[in-house]
């Protein structure tokens, strides 16, 4: 399978997540992206870059974190925050994400990509993990 094709079949298990789908709207996608003042060029509607932004946000992360934790540990999402402008922020809950999959869920670290890999000029360091 293609990497563009594993990042649509994620996508659509995504949109399933509850919350998620509010970050798969096409408008928000293609604001995102404009405004991710990355390095590695981006290509509207292509699902690769659409996840990368997506989890180096940290917020749509938290939705798939809640998705599997009992109401009483879920993570606050909060959709007014949608920009890189405090990128610490971001990285904080891409933070929260990793060791929550480490400890609470027990994947190894062969199996969690790192904050590096995913802040990282080019997405490949990410994308070993889809």
């Amino acid at each position: 399978m293609s990497l563009q094709a594993s990042c649509l079949s994620l996508m659509d298990r995504l949109a399933g997540v509850p919350d998620f789908e509010y970050f798969l709207n096409p408008a928000l996608l293609l604001q995102l992206q404009t405004n991710s003042n990355a390095i590695w060029e981006t290509t509207p509607n292509d699902p690769v870059s659409q996840l990368w932004i997506l989890f180096r946000l940290g917020t749509p992360l938290a939705c798939i974190l809640n998705s599997v934790r009992p109401p009483n540990q879920q993570l606050i999402v909060d959709n007014g925050d949608l920009s890189f402008a405090n990128i610490n922020a971001c990285k904080e809950r891409v933070f929260h994400f990793i060791v929550a999959c480490l400890q609470d869920l027990h994947f190894t670290h062969e199996n969690v990509f790192t904050i590096s890999e995913l802040y990282h000029d080019n997405p490949e360091g990410f994308l070993k993990n889809i």
